[in-house]
């Protein structure tokens, strides 16, 4: 089982018939044939701390979706991505799988977004486009050209057509903030220690935020993750508003030039159980060196932090007690 068979699923899962009328009007697909209660939320904020698409959110047990309606074909994505997370949900064999595989949610994230990929683009119109050759950025903006799907969706049905690890990544050319990002993992070695992720950023003053509209170039880069860095290939192109790369462990695009592999980490760290927040847990890193317990992906703590997190200071000594042995604020030995 890997992220490929997750989709396959998941799409299996939804009716032919559901499937047929999805891209044409995926709002009354939604609440005309699944019975979902699909409501527009603009305010919704970017909540999503695992950094997946953010204009959307669901409530599964209840079968509620909140959208942020933008009147464009970013909506259509937003609606398809969340019914994937509705729909991966009532899948046991997806979900026993993530449970043993998800790092931080990020993998969810990728199969819910070629979820709504496969309903909206069918994967054969980008396999014609892309042909042969290596994945080119121009070829992202080449099928938004031609078709009503939106960038995030190009470019996840694009990416899977990428030779060994890669990502395509968009980023903004005023923030330098990944606003969108796919990411094909080592079919062998998974997810790499340092990818392009949404809400990542570029440096200030990086050479590719100075670089003019319609411009092209290929070249080799160093990016840096949240804790460590390292090198990419990459092919870019440069839009009004976006800066579109194509990130490669080696030159795809350039041949004769015998550029090598890059030699890169990838992500090893100890796989923890843990149970906080009302629910069980798994993530990858180390446990805390006081309790060896893994620390909560949503709050941050571990067993014996979430242990002293309710301590209150005594008023007078300023040392910290369990709030059953205060005192009108004072502990037992200064009172």
């Amino acid at each position: 089982m890997n992220i490929d068979d997750c989709v396959r699923l998941a799409v299996a899962a939804v009716p032919a018939d559901v499937r047929a009328l999805f891209p044409s009007n995926p709002l009354l697909t939604l609440t005309s044939q699944l019975d979902l209660v699909v409501r527009p939320a603009p305010d919704l904020a970017r909540a999503r701390d695992d950094g997946g698409f953010c204009d959307g959110m669901s409530f599964l047990d209840d079968g509620v979706v909140l959208y942020r309606p933008t009147g464009n074909r970013r909506e259509n994505f937003t609606l398809a991505h969340e019914l994937g997370h509705w729909v991966v949900g009532r899948l046991d064999p997806v979900l026993d799988w993530l449970a043993d595989n998800d790092v931080d949610g990020r993998m969810l994230e990728t199969i819910c977004d070629r979820f709504a990929r496969e309903l909206l683009l069918p994967a054969q119109i980008a396999a014609e486009l892309v042909g042969r050759g290596p994945v080119r950025a121009h070829h992202i903006i080449d099928l938004f050209d031609t078709t009503q799907a939106s960038h995030p969706v190009c470019m996840i049905a694009v990416a899977e057509h990428l030779r060994g690890m890669g990502a395509i990544a968009l980023i903004d050319r005023v923030s330098g903030e990944v606003t969108d990002a796919s990411v094909r993992p080592d079919p062998d070695r998974g997810w790499p220690a340092v990818i392009p992720w949404r809400g990542q950023r570029l440096p200030e003053g990086h050479h590719l935020l100075e670089l003019p509209d319609a411009a092209t170039r290929i070249e080799r880069i160093t990016w840096r993750g949240r804790w460590s860095e390292d090198d990419f290939y990459v092919d870019v192109l440069v839009t009004r508003r976006k800066i579109v790369c194509v990130f490669a462990d080696t030159d795809l695009w350039t041949p004769g030039t015998g550029a090598p592999l890059i030699d890169r980490s990838f992500d090893t760290r100890l796989l923890l159980r843990g149970y906080c927040c009302g629910t069980d847990f798994q993530v990858r890193g180390y446990p805390c060196p006081t309790c060896q317990k893994p620390y909560c992906p949503s709050c941050g703590l571990c067993q014996c932090e979430r242990a002293t997190a309710s301590d209150q200071s005594c008023t007078e000594c300023f040392r910290l007690y369990r709030p059953a042995l205060l005192e009108d604020g004072v502990c037992v030995d200064c009172r």
